[in-house]
C-alpha cells in the first residue's frame, strides 16, 4: 500500500450559546496552517442555541461550503452532540473543539500528524489560558490549567479539543466525559 502524504479530518465543533466565541473559532479554523492535513469539512453541532450563534454559523456556511450547522431543537447533552457530528463526518480522523477554545494557528497539523503511524488512536492537547496571571481569576484559572497538565502528564487526559480515529459509530449517550469514553473505546479497539 502506498504511504499517504496527507491526511483528511473532520472538525467538529460542539457549541451551546457561543455567540462571543464562535467567529473566532472558525476564523482560526478556516485560517489554520496546513501541509500535511487536508481539513474536509467544519460541522459544527448547536444544541438549542438562544444567543444567535446559528445565525453566525449560517453566515459562515454562506461563504465557506466547508463549514455545515447541524442544529438540534433541544438539548440532550455533549454525547448527544459528538454522536451527531460523528454520524456525519466524513473524514477518517475526527476532531472535536469545544466551541469556548481558540485554536493555535498550527494545532490541527500537530493533532493529525501523528495519525500517520497507524498505531495511533488519538491525540489531544493542553489548552493555554488567554486570561493575564497577574489578575486574581486570570491567576486562579493559569493555576487550574497547569495543574491539569501536570496531572495529565502522569496520566493522560484528554479534553477540550481531541483528534481521533473513527473506528466506532458512537459514544455511549450518559456519558458524562465524552474523551474519557472516547478513549476507552479506542484502546479496546
Amino acid at each position: 500500500m502506498a504511504k499517504k502524504d496527507k491526511l483528511h479530518c473532520s472538525i467538529g465543533v460542539i457549541v451551546y450559546n457561543e455567540a462571543d466565541n464562535i467567529s473566532k473559532l472558525l476564523d482560526a479554523l478556516l485560517n489554520q496552517k496546513l501541509e500535511k492535513t487536508i481539513i474536509d469539512e467544519i460541522i459544527v453541532v448547536s444544541s438549542a442555541c438562544t444567543d444567535g450563534t446559528d445565525d453566525i454559523v449560517r453566515k459562515y456556511c454562506d461563504n465557506h461550503p466547508q463549514i455545515k450547522l447541524i442544529t438540534e431543537p433541544e438539548r440532550k447533552g455533549k454525547s448527544s452532540a459528538i454522536n451527531k457530528f460523528i454520524a456525519n463526518a466524513k473524514s477518517e480522523i475526527l476532531i472535536i473543539e469545544s466551541g469556548d477554545t481558540i485554536p493555535a494557528e498550527d494545532t490541527v497539523e500537530k493533532f493529525v500528524i501523528p495519525f500517520f503511524d497507524e498505531k495511533i488512536g488519538m491525540t489531544g492537547g493542553r489548552p493555554l489560558p488567554e486570561n493575564n496571571p497577574r489578575t486574581f481569576i486570570g491567576y486562579s484559572v493559569n493555576l487550574l490549567w497547569n495543574l491539569h497538565h501536570k496531572m495529565a502528564l502522569i496520566s493522560p487526559k484528554l479534553g477540550e479539543m481531541v483528534a481521533f480515529r473513527k473506528i466506532f459509530d458512537k459514544i455511549p449517550e450518559k456519558s458524562a466525559v465524552d474523551e474519557a469514553s472516547i478513549e476507552a473505546i479506542i484502546k479496546a479497539a
